[in-house]
């Protein structure tokens, strides 16, 4: 917040400094200055505009979109098989089994979902032109744009679901022991027959889709072939994360209307419907993947999200605006 009004500051100052050198009858430039305090789609901000000339007017100002929390549940899985505790007839599976094994060995029991909490992070400054045709000066038409972070959202494990990632992570390290056939720990190994359950398993994690390509690291060595299953692991802290993002500059295109609220014209209220265009919407996760490029056929816990951000290009900007002439 302070640096918002710091920005709004800033501008103030500079108009007011810059009326005082060009306000004329002939041109009417910065002739007057509005503050505004606005809310909609883009979130809540400030701005200040001022006309250049007749039928031009300059806003500039901050939009803050307030951190609301959004939940979405992921499925564990071992191996290709669902990470459920019980079967059809009530009999525990290979995950229910592990599962009780993990939490008599370690204390840590994986749950059969983990609660992803997203949250936006959408902050831009904004520099708009209005263009007013008409005589009344009520319509306009806006060309400008927005500028901020390109993550625009993040998304991450909910803290209860903590035990569950630490599990993942203890058995999948224990899997890695397993398959490459070194000790547990100080000389420990597995039994024979625990250690062949375990590469029977395979890993632990959440299956999200296939790689659509071949995945090359930077050496050019292969690493997962096309339509080979792409697994989301915990991190190295135990957290599963998320983020999404756009382009930084987004342009803007819209129009509005706007009337005066007092005899003086002290108080008016404008109403502006615009698209902002973001370019795409890119999803990443903790180890780098873009779910929008690099995976396809997507698991059912993330396929309506995947298609509904894969398809989103524009952005609808909807704002309602009160502001104040200052001068």
């Amino acid at each position: 917040m302070k640096r918002i009004l710091f920005v709004i500051t800033t501008i103030i100052c500079g108009l007011s400094a810059t009326r005082a050198q060009f306000t004329t009858d002939e041109y009417k430039l910065f002739n007057h200055l509005d503050l505004g305090a606005t809310i909609g789609t883009t979130g809540i901000g400030l701005e200040v505009s001022s006309p250049i000339g007749q039928y031009l007017q300059i806003r500039t100002g901050v939009d803050y979109m307030p951190h609301f929390k959004y939940d979405m549940d992921f499925g564990i899985q071992l191996g290709d098989e669902p990470g459920k505790k019980f079967d059809e007839n009530g009999n525990l599976t290979h995950f229910g089994k592990l599962s009780e094994m993990l939490k008599g060995f370690t204390g840590y029991e994986p749950d059969e979902y983990v609660t992803m909490v997203g949250k936006p992070t959408f902050t831009n400054f904004k520099f708009l032109v209005d263009v007013l045709p008409f005589k009344n000066k009520k319509w306009h038409f806006t060309l400008g744009f927005f500028a901020g972070r390109q993550t625009v959202a993040k998304a991450v494990n909910d803290i209860t679901d903590a035990p569950t990632a630490l599990a993942v992570n203890i058995y999948n390290n224990l899997y890695e022991k397993v398959l490459n056939e070194e000790e547990i720990f100080m000389g420990l190994e597995l039994p024979p027959d625990v250690a062949e359950k375990f590469l029977s398993y395979g890993r632990m994690g959440m299956i999200l889709g296939n790689y659509r390509h071949d995945i090359i690291d930077e050496e050019g060595n292969l690493l997962y072939k096309k339509g080979e299953p792409y697994r989301m692991y915990p991190n190295s802290d135990a957290m599963i994360k998320s983020h999404i993002k756009t382009n930084k500059v987004r342009p803007y295109f819209g129009f509005g209307y706007g009337n005066t609220l007092s005899r003086y014209k002290k108080i008016n209220c404008s109403f502006d419907c615009g698209i902002m265009y973001l370019g795409g919407v890119h999803v990443y996760t903790h180890d780098g993947t873009c779910l929008s490029h690099d995976v396809t056929d997507y698991s059912s816990s993330i396929k309506g999200y995947m298609k509904l951000f894969n398809n989103i290009k524009v952005y609808p900007a909807l704002n309602f605006k009160i502001s104040y002439r200052i001068f």
